[in-house]
């Protein structure tokens, strides 16, 4: 049961930390966290983004994030709970792949840090 709960607080976090489509990224991402511009400043400075960086960094995110959409709204109510989530760590994976690409090592771990952040903090608390 545990790693079902954590499979599916790391789909939300991917849900979030996958960048929304421009028009989303005025007004945030549906509720799941920041917009993409936000995203965009966080991840510039944690990761130390160069200028390039930024602008081939931000082209995944919304490349990733139209595909999903697209994906979704495809496969909408034909899949069940456990293809969405399988789903949702495909596009993960893909994400950081592509990332990998334009990102240093140590920026790319950095990266991973910042995702278990926001997992942790998507993640509902425990009921005792």
């Amino acid at each position: 049961m545990r790693k079902m709960i954590g499979a599916f607080a790391l789909v939300l976090v991917a849900l979030a930390a996958a960048a929304p489509l421009e028009a989303q990224a005025q007004r945030g991402a549906r509720g799941f966290g920041m917009s993409l511009d936000d995203q965009m400043t966080a991840l510039t400075e944690r990761l130390a983004l160069d200028e390039e960086q930024v602008v081939k960094v931000r082209e995944i995110l919304e490349t990733q994030a139209e595909s999903r959409r697209e994906r979704f709204q495809a496969a909408r109510g034909s899949m069940d709970r456990n293809a969405m989530m399988q789903m949702m760590q495909e596009f993960q994976q893909e994400t950081e792949t592509k990332l990998a690409e334009v990102l240093s090592d140590e920026q790319l771990e950095k990266y991973r840090e910042y995702l278990a952040e926001q997992q942790q903090r998507r993640r509902p608390p425990l009921s005792l």
